[in-house]
């Protein structure tokens, strides 16, 4: 029954649902003439001091932080001793009522639908985490889907505020009401949870877990004919294996879902921020490589183009501030990570695959362009540098734009926008790759845009490759000599040799020639690694080395030898 007054300038239009601590009404604010959600706590619930203390922690919870997918609080009020709460309202359906739904038809939730609302649930209990604050009751009934997909958390009526003023251990950790029952909802308690001990982000993990199990097999993983039943399977039982529900399912969605299930929380993920980095990592079964979030992205699961993923690299503090205070102030991009050098990029971007990097030039242990030399072409470069020279042959090779600081927030999002283009091109015509090793004895499109970069007289100190996993860096003076190999350099430094994709043409103009001498079409060596040179057949010799190693000298190359030690005669 609608009251027959509203309360302040709400004017109540219909009921929406009724519980334990009273109900919701679809209101109108007069003043503002907006829709809202009004949450009216019953009167006899507003005597009980713990209850009505629950309803205050909801509204604080809440309006601690602001996330677009987490439901605004407006305004917290009592009239006539009648406590309510005004709260956004998103039209659409609860995820328990689309549940429901797929029970009702008999087929699970599709994959890309289930890690749309993954992503954006995630997204919001790491915003909600990171200010110490737990929800303590994720579950469907309390994630809202609008018409678009776009996913709202609600109810923070059991959140903690971590670091706030504790109440006594009884009250406020064991979740126990004063009649002794468990407060939350069974089905989707951690086990410490369950067991009346303290909580922080990672309880909320196990019941995103339970949630998407739920979504992708249609069912609880420990689902029991009583409450105690639940209990004692959520603290001793391990759930099956969602495979068996799904044989299309990707092994990692169920690697996931396990690692949120595990009982021991030290086992799970330590983060929210972690498991949304391995959910937007996840390759959609059927399509080109794409992953989960860029799937979610294109369908009716979300209403604009998923925000770009991008990692700022700078050594200089203050600038990477400046760039990220831009992009944070829109939602068009996502820093998902601040590098203060070149191996801290590297780790970076391989840990995370980003969509973007805003890379600086002149940075200590690797400089951006050693770096863009070991990240390969799926990664869109946005060069970020004082000194114009160094991006002139941006286009011709990997990076997608450069800006010069200082730089203008529009010409920043110009960069951006370039990007978001180059990413969304067809299979083919994405992120171009540069011209890549060449077997015409040209130098590819990357070698000369670095070569040019250093500028005239300007020569490698140290080459940088990856060797697997690692990166090794060879000082100039200890690289012995170059073999060709095909589409690879192989390069050989104190009896141990590292393969770099990239020509022996390309390696000789970054060399200096005052050291290094091409002395065969396959052979570049370092001049001061020569021990003597042999006579081996007619017109050809050897180059022998310090080391004991024999490079072939073809008679072009032993003519630009013996110029290079400045030799007149031949002998």
């Amino acid at each position: 029954m609608l009251p027959e007054t509203g309360f302040h300038y709400y004017r109540c239009i219909s009921l929406l649902g009724r519980g334990g601590m009273g109900e919701v009404f679809l209101a109108e604010d007069t003043r503002l003439l907006r829709k809202c959600a009004l949450k009216v706590l019953a009167p006899e619930v507003a005597r009980e001091a713990g209850r009505l203390a629950r309803f205050l922690q909801e509204a604080r919870a809440a309006s601690a932080f602001n996330h677009p997918n987490v439901a605004h609080i407006y305004e917290i009020g009592e009239e006539n001793g009648v406590h309510f709460l005004a709260m956004e309202y998103v039209e659409g359906k609860t995820l328990e009522a689309r549940l429901a739904e797929a029970r009702l038809a008999e087929s699970p939730m599709a994959l890309d639908q289930v890690l749309a609302i993954a992503v954006q649930v995630v997204d919001a209990l790491d915003a909600a985490h990171t200010r110490g604050i737990v929800h303590r009751d994720i579950k469907p009934a309390n994630l809202m889907l609008d018409g678009r997909g776009h996913v709202k958390v609600l109810d923070f009526g059991l959140a903690k505020i971590i670091g706030a003023e504790q109440a006594p251990q009884d009250e406020q950790t064991q979740l126990i009401s004063s009649s002794g029952t468990l407060l939350g909802t069974v089905a989707y308690m951690s086990p410490e949870q369950a067991l009346g001990r303290s909580v922080d982000g990672r309880s909320d993990l196990f019941s995103l877990g339970v949630v998407l199990y739920q979504m992708v097999t249609g069912r609880l993983p420990f689902g029991g004919q009583t409450s105690q039943e639940t209990l004692a399977r959520i603290l001793r039982e391990q759930p099956e294996p969602v495979s068996r529900f799904s044989y299309d399912l990707p092994p990692e969605i169920e690697r996931i879902i396990r690692k949120c299930l595990e009982k021991d929380r030290e086992r799970r993920y330590a983060s929210a921020r972690d498991l949304l980095v391995d959910l937007r990592n996840l390759r959609v079964p059927g399509t080109l490589g794409e992953t989960i979030a860029e799937a979610a992205g294109s369908s009716s699961y979300s209403e604009k183009p998923r925000p770009l993923r991008a990692i700022v690299v700078d050594d200089e503090e203050l600038a990477r501030q400046l760039l990220c205070e831009y992009l944070n102030a829109k939602l068009e991009v996502q820093v998902i990570a601040e590098c203060a050098n070149g191996f801290e990029a590297l780790k970076s971007i391989s840990e995370h695959k980003p969509d973007l990097v805003f890379l600086d030039v002149q940075m200590p242990k690797l400089d951006g362009f050693e770096v863009l030399e070991l990240i390969g072409n799926e990664v869109a470069v946005i060069f970020v540098t004082a000194f114009d020279q160094y991006a002139i042959r941006a286009f011709e090779a990997h990076a997608v734009d450069y800006l010069l600081k200082p730089f203008s927030e529009d010409r920043l999002w110009t960069a951006v926008a370039r990007a978001r283009e180059r990413l969304q091109a067809p299979a083919g015509a994405a992120l171009a790759k540069p011209a890549g090793p060449r077997t015409d004895g040209r130098s590819d499109g990357r070698s000369e845009m670095i070569r040019d970069a250093r500028g005239p007289g300007q020569y490698l100190e140290r080459v940088v490759v990856r060797d697997g996993a690692k990166v090794q860096i060879i000082p100039i003076r200890k690289l012995d000599y170059v073999e060709a190999q095909d589409d690879y350099i192989a390069l050989f430094s104190e009896k141990k040799n590292y393969l770099k994709q990239q020509t022996i043409s390309g390696i000789e103009e970054q060399l200096d020639p005052k050291m290094f001498v091409r002395i065969h079409r396959s052979y570049i060596v370092n001049l001061e690694k020569i021990a003597r040179i042999e006579p081996m057949a007619k017109d050809s010799r050897v180059a022998v080395l310090h080391d004991g190693a024999q490079i072939p000298v073809s008679r072009g190359g032993y003519l630009k030898l013996r110029a290079a030690l400045g030799e007149t005669d031949e002998k």
